[in-house]
Order: C-alpha cells, then sequence, then structure tokens
C-alpha cells in the first residue's frame, strides 16, 4: 500500500535522522494517528488497546514531531492524517467516535467483540529507538474513531458508514485497514 501521508517514510527518516532543528537534541516526540483493536464485551472495554499497524502506517498518521528538549516543532501537518481534508486534524482530535460501539453482535448476538479504532498515540524516538507507542485517549473520549467491530465468534464484520473515520470529510483516499 503506498504511503499516503505528508511524510513519506524517506522524508520521515530524514527528519527524525537530523533531531531538533534549533537544539540538535535526537529525542523526538511524534504525534499520530494509528489503528488500534480494543477487546470490548457489552460495549465496554474489556482490556487495553493492541496497536495494529506497521512503520509504513505509522509515518502515514504521523501529524507532529516535536522537540523532546526544548518543544520546537520539526513537522506539523494541520490536514487531516487518514484524508488530507484541509485543516481537520482539529476536528478529528476533538470530535467523539461517530461508529457506534455494540453491545454485542447484531447476527449472533455475542458480547465479546473486537473494536477496530483509530487512536492518537505518541510515541518518544531517540535515534534507532523508538519507545512503545501510548495514547491518553480511550473508548468514549474525543479522539478516538472507530473503524469497524468485528465479532469474535460469527467472524461477522460491521463497518462503519462511508467517509473519513477521523474528520468524517467524504474521504478516504485509500480503503480503510484490513
Amino acid at each position: 500500500m503506498p504511503n499516503v501521508g505528508s511524510l513519506d517514510e524517506f522524508k520521515f527518516t530524514e527528519l527524525v535522522g537530523v533531531g531538533c532543528p534549533a537544539c540538535g537534541v535526537k529525542k523526538l516526540v511524534i504525534r499520530s494517528y494509528v489503528e488500534g483493536k480494543l477487546p470490548i464485551l457489552g460495549g465496554e472495554p474489556v482490556g487495553p488497546v493492541t496497536w495494529a499497524y506497521k512503520g509504513e502506517t505509522f509515518v502515514d498518521g504521523v501529524f507532529e514531531i516535536r522537540c523532546a528538549g526544548c518543544d520546537t516543532v520539526a513537522f506539523s501537518d494541520p490536514s487531516c492524517p487518514r484524508c488530507h481534508e484541509p485543516h481537520a486534524l482539529a476536528r478529528a482530535l476533538e470530535t467523539e467516535n461517530a461508529h457506534p460501539v455494540p453491545k454485542e453482535c447484531p447476527t449472533c448476538h455475542q458480547e465479546a467483540l473486537s473494536y477496530r479504532a483509530f487512536v492518537p498515540a505518541i510515541v518518544t524516538y531517540e535515534g534507532k529507538r523508538a519507545d512503545k507507542a501510548r495514547s491518553h485517549c480511550e473508548l468514549y473520549d474525543a479522539g478516538f474513531h472507530g473503524v469497524r467491530a468485528e465479532c469474535k465468534t460469527c467472524g461477522i464484520l460491521h463497518p462503519r458508514a462511508a467517509g473519513c473515520p477521523l474528520c468524517h470529510a467524504p474521504g478516504p483516499i485509500r480503503s480503510q485497514p484490513g
């Protein structure tokens, strides 16, 4: 799948390789919208988000790179990381999820489901080492945007309606995670 974010892998590697353009510190804080999977039971979370992205999809969702030392912004893009709607990042971060969290599978009525979503994550990167992604955004918080629910029993997928899952623009440019 080709990268369609504001950064391609080459530009991303170049930015993080240089470090902070102001103070030269190599430790950077990277903010990205990435896919996660959350176990739910009866519509409520029953475990932590498991990250379900690869390097290229992490880079695709990057919307900010900031110095961990002096707080200088090395990269920022206000567009939606998913569909590139101009100035839609704020809307994605501030709006609540538009994809209902089901209490049960509408097909087999099983309450144990997996809920896939785009979640804003933070990764600290220093040199060649990246810390594990983390997020303070939870299921019912603004910025958490569901893509689909998956039934663990019957395997039926319950996708969200068309449009960008982050900013609700008519996009997205590429298919949703699969």
